[in-house]
């Protein structure tokens, strides 16, 4: 059914058309009414002036108008708008029914189009200035009329465009081989629009095509408040492909003059498009946009903003594959970076491949044509000439990113000169004065190079020196170095710092003792200043650290620059100068550091040697084993290149702190002013491994002002007191201990005065004072010495080598000594002595103990010693002594006697004794000398091994007297003994021994050996006085002296062997029947005089006949 309507009223509607074609076709189908009625419709609808050579109208199989030879003016004017060859518009039914010409589809064939904008800025394709609707209904009409035509196409059509509205001159361009269509869509108030054309510019043919959609713009008012802004404004969106479009000729028309002649070539492009209202003119935005700009290919993007305005801007997106840079800067030319640019370029020889990451070029027209260029770039294969002496680089890799006024540059790597760069970086700020480098150059290099170059970077003229007279050197290291300084000036790139990190770095160097090794740390180096950060290297076995800074320029200083050594302690003392440190005085490890500050050329140093670690042997000083704490600390100034001045020297072994302060200057010259103050000491606390002489216990306290210009400490002045109490000392050599020592000693330049020494020693005590003169160089010594009682035997020295006997040996060979001393009360061993007293000299080797003087028990002494000390070597001694009133007992006892008690008397001596040390066998066989002995009033008691009594018991005197003398309880007593001994190389030999006793008359004669214990004797007895007669009954007993004397009873003994024991052998008087010779008439002649000496003295000469018993009888 509805089928069936609408066929009806399809053929209703056939029918009531074609007979209205019938009524009008007289009025439609005449020439000179079409070309009028169709004219006029389109003059009406454009407002134009139209000729038309010849108009025709088509019924079938479409409505359609045909001009030919179609020329459209421009409004009010002769000048042709539009001119075509043909113009062909399909026509709608209605409208025409209605005598209205309303097109429904358009094609232009041939056209040529020219497109003008007076001075004024009016186009003339538009009716008005104002090119759109300023209100909705007016907005409605004009759309309205637009789109009337669904469809308009244009082919093979010309578009001449000219712009006489810019201030800077006309503009004018050609399109050629135009084909547009447009597609109208009024349902949705949008056109689709295709164009393509050619252009024949000054760089060549090119191509373009547009595609896309034309519509009301979304924004349609900017500013209410302004009502010259358009309220209805349109927009287009789509695709703009071009192929060798001319850049100049873009920018010619587009944008201001003049167009920079950098701006060359021909670029093929194809991007998405879109115009929209801007705030002055157009805005044109391309987005996705690829292209070619000869060699290089671009993606990206771009903006225009003032399109056909007096001052249009611009922006262009985009980013490249790699090309040589030379290239991209034909196409982007280096001005428009920055206009410094292109001389750091030539200056620099700077080129390279470059890829283009994203770059946005932008341009204005403010004053003139203003062009820049920023964005992010990649270069490789790179070369440049960097730094002041232009040092080339290569093989450049790196990311650059061009800002406003600067370009940086990232990831740089590459190698410069002999560094390979990594990581480096830099920054060139294009300032008012010229372009400003601030570069970083981090990279790895051999350290050889690196060396060189620091030598001639570092501004520590000192460091330079040093970094230059290395040799050998070995190892990396990884640099970081600044450079800054403005790029137009010769020689304004300046070294800025950086640091360096070492790596097992070794090298020669003629400061250093040996070659240093494994150096490792950092090294930062600023402004003027080189840090070192925690560098350590080794010096054979020794680690070496050091930490701080040291500055620069013409005064350089180290800054709070601390080296500590730690390793071999005997290798450290190898390093220092000759003689410095004996050696084999230490060994094991040691920490040794100093702290410099100050100039290089003259540093305050502080710093501390740890020996902890190290045993120190310092002969006569200390012995400190290995892990007792023991330090020195130091400080003090260089003052020259060969002098040292130390302010501070400290000797640390706790709890002992030995400092001194002052100046201390060593070198080529010598001097020092120092002060040394040690406070209260307790020697009981000082460590066990110092020497102290034997002290045990005791407070010592110190306070030296020392002053002196030469190495010989003689020659110092010395002033200060030293001060000892409660002093417990164990002396070597010494019997026993000395105690409450007390020492009170002042110093004053070259003189001493000791105050007071006192002591005791076992039960004797000491008092002391001096004075010494010169104690420096050659004291001469004046003392008193005072003892109220002395054990005489502590002052003889013990051994070969007591310490006693070396110190005589010094004083005599290098002093002169004069003392007196008393001793109140003296012994030596059983020998008591009061009043003693004796003169003391000391002088060139020579001791000399004169005036020596006393009260024995019973009687005096005197004497004199004379001892030459030669040091070292064996002494020579000279001993004279006169006593009395000498218990025998006792100095038989000192000789050694082991029966000393069976004798008693007293003893008379007169001696003299000189022996000497230098024979090999000891002293005994160097004595010479002589004794006069005499005994007096004493007993010889009974004693098995002694001689006496060997010769009485082998008379058997104790029996024949029995009853008379009790000679075993009693002893045989004596009047006296005399002897003259004389001692020759230790042969003790005597002429004259006489023992005068009541009861028998004994003399003997001979000899003595010291060194070998042998006695060889002759001795005679002989019956005497009241007991004569008893005793001649003896059988021993025999007549001697027959002839011309009468004889005499007389017994002869031979004693030979030890002393303490000797052999006793009774001699027979037939043994002297041819005589007597040798020892026994030398005591047989003693004994004669001894006996008859007092006979011949109280009896007459006639009667000294001669008695028939003178002969002995057989």
């Amino acid at each position: 059914m509805s089928l069936t309507r609408v066929v009806v009223f399809l053929i209703v509607l056939v029918l009531i058309g074609g007979g209205a074609f019938l009524v009008l076709s007289p009025s439609l189908t005449g020439d000179d009414y079409l070309k009028s009625f169709f004219l006029k419709q389109l003059e009406q609808s454009v407002g134009r002036k139209i000729d038309v050579h010849r108009i025709k109208l088509v019924l079938f199989p479409k409505i359609r108008l045909e001009l030919t030879q179609v020329a459209i003016h421009e409004k009010n004017s002769d000048q042709i708008l539009l001119s075509a060859k043909k113009l062909e518009m399909v026509l709608r039914l209605l409208p025409l029914l209605r005598k209205q010409v309303v097109g429904k589809r358009l094609l232009i064939e041939e056209p040529t189009l020219t497109l003008r904008r007076d001075r004024h800025g009016h186009w003339n394709v538009l009716d008005r200035p104002n090119p759109v609707p300023s209100n909705d209904a007016e907005a409605l009409q004009f759309l309205t009329r637009i789109f009337r035509i669904k469809e308009a196409t244009l082919v093979h059509g010309t578009v001449h465009v000219i712009d006489e509205a810019r201030p800077d001159g006309v503009r004018a361009t050609k399109l050629e081989s135009v084909e547009a269509s447009f597609v109208i869509h009024a349902e949705r108030a949008l056109a689709d629009v295709h164009v393509a054309a050619n252009h024949s510019g000054e760089q060549g043919p090119s191509s373009m095509s547009l595609a896309g959609v034309l519509r009301r713009a979304d924004q349609q008012r900017l500013a209410e408040a302004d009502p010259t802004k358009p309220s209805l404004l349109l927009q287009f969106d789509g695709n703009v492909e071009a192929s060798g479009l001319g850049l100049r000729d873009v920018a010619d028309f587009f944008g201001p003059r003049p167009v920079p002649e950098l701006v060359t070539g021909v670029i093929n492009v194809r991007s998405g498009i879109r115009i929209i209202p801007g705030v002055a003119g157009y805005d044109v935005v391309l987005s996705e946009l690829t292209g070619r700009l000869g060699p290089l290919a671009v993606t990206g993007g771009a903006n225009l903003s003032g399109l056909l305005t007096a001052q249009p801007t611009f922006a262009v997106t985009f980013a490249s594959s790699s090309v040589q840079l030379s290239e991209l800067l034909e196409k982007v030319p280096p001005q428009w970076f920055h206009p410094q640019l292109p001389g750091v370029m030539k200056d620099r020889k700077i080129d390279g491949k470059v890829e283009v990451v994203s770059a946005t070029v932008t341009g204005s027209y403010a004053e003139g044509p203003q062009l820049s260029v920023t964005g992010e770039f990649r270069v490789k294969d790179g070369q440049a000439l960097i730094g002041d002496s232009h040092t080339q680089a290569k093989n450049l890799a790196a990311v650059v990113q061009v800002e406003a006024g600067r370009i940086r540059v990232n990831n740089l790597s590459g190698l410069y000169g002999t560094i390979q760069m990594n990581e480096s970086r830099a920054l060139v700020s294009f300032l008012e004065a010229g372009p400003w480098l601030e570069m970083e150059i981090a990279g790895t290099m051999t350290a050889s190079d690196l060396l060189q170059f620091l030598s001639t970077t570092v501004k520590s003229a000192q460091l330079s020196q040093v970094l230059g007279s290395s040799t050998d050197v070995q190892g990396m290291a990884r640099p970081t170095f600044r450079m800054v300084g403005p790029l137009n000036q010769e020689g304004g790139i300046t070294f800025a710092g950086g640091e360096i990190t070492a790596q097992h770095v070794s090298l020669n160097n003629k400061l250093l003792p040996e070659r240093l090794t494994e150096l490792q740390g950092r090294f930062v180096l600023s402004e003027g200043e080189t840090q070192f950060d925690q560098v350590i290297g080794y010096l054979g076995d020794l680690a070496v650290q050091v930490q701080g800074g040291m500055t620069g320029g013409e005064v350089s200083a180290f800054r709070d620059l601390s080296v500590r050594v730690n390793g071999d302690v005997a290798h450290m003392v190898q390093l220092l100068p000759a003689q410095t440190v004996p050696k084999g005085m230490l060994e094991g490890k040691a920490i040794v550091g100093v702290d410099l500050s100050g100039r290089t050329s003259a540093p305050h140093f502080r710093g501390e040697v740890a020996l902890k670690e190290s045993r120190v042997l310092w002969t006569g000083i200390l012995e400190k084993p290995t892990g007792a704490p023991a330090a020195i600390e130091f400080e003090g100034d260089v003052t020259s290149k060969s002098a040292v001045t130390f302010t501070r020297v400290q000797f640390d072994m706790p709890p002992l702190r030995l400092p001194i302060k002052g100046k201390i200057q060593v070198g080529e010259r010598f001097s020092i002013d120092a002060a040394l103050a040690t406070g209260t000491i307790s020697l009981s606390s000082v460590p066990e491994w110092v020497v102290k002489g034997g002290f045990e216990a005791g407070n010592v306290e110190l306070s030296l002002d020392i002053k002196g210009r030469d190495r010989d400490w003689r020659t110092w002045k010395t002033a200060g007191w030293l001060a000892l109490s409660h002093g417990l000392m164990n002396a070597k050599g010494a019997d026993g201990p000395i105690q409450d020592l007390y020492v009170r000693l002042q110093l004053a330049r070259d003189a001493a005065e000791l105050k007071r020494l006192s002591f005791r020693i076992l039960d004797s005590d000491v008092a002391l004072e001096a004075m010494i003169r010169n104690w420096a160089t050659k004291p001469a010594i004046t003392a008193k010495i005072e003892s109220n009682q002395m054990d005489l035997d502590l002052l003889i020295p013990k051994g070969e080598r007591s310490p006693i006997r070396e110190f005589l040996e010094f004083l005599a060979a290098t002093s002169k000594v004069g003392a007196t001393a008393a001793i109140s009360r003296g012994h030596y061993k059983h020998l008591k002595f009061g009043g003693l007293s004796a003169r003391i000299t000391i002088q060139d080797g020579v001791l000399d103990v004169d005036r020596i003087a006393g009260q024995s028990t019973n009687g005096d002494v005197a004497g004199r010693v004379v001892v030459q000390l030669p040091r070292l070597e064996p002494a020579e001694a000279e001993i004279s002594v006169r006593a009395t009133g000498i218990p025998v007992e006792d100095m038989l006892k000192l000789l050694g006697s082991k029966a000393g008690s069976g004798i008693t008397g007293e003893l008379r001596i007169n001696a003299t004794a000189r022996g000497h040390g230098r024979n090999p066998h000891g002293v005994l066989p160097s004595l010479n000398g002589r004794a006069d002995l005499l005994l007096e009033h004493g007993h010889i008691f009974k004693s098995k091994q002694r001689a006496t009594w060997k010769i009485i018991s082998l008379l058997n005197l104790p029996a024949v007297l029995q009853g008379k003398v009790d000679l075993e309880k009693e002893g045989l007593p004596y009047n006296k003994i005399t002897s003259t001994l004389n001692m020759r190389n230790g042969l003790v030999e005597t002429e004259n021994l006489i023992i005068d006793s009541p009861i028998v008359k004994i003399t003997a004669a001979g000899n003595y050996d010291l060194p070998t214990d042998q006695l060889e004797m002759i001795w005679a007895v002989s019956p005497f006085g009241s007991y004569s007669q008893f005793l001649k009954t003896i059988p021993l007993f025999g007549r001697l002296f027959a002839g011309e004397r009468s004889g005499f009873a007389t017994a002869m003994f031979s004693v030979k062997g030890a002393v303490e024991d000797p052999d006793v052998t009774y001699l027979p008087m037939k043994s002297f029947a041819t005589g007597l010779t040798g020892l026994g008439q030398l005591a047989v002649d003693l004994l004669k005089n001894t006996v008859m000496l007092p006979i011949d003295l109280v009896t007459p000469d006639d009667n000294k006949g001669v008695s028939k018993d003178a002969i002995p009888a057989p």
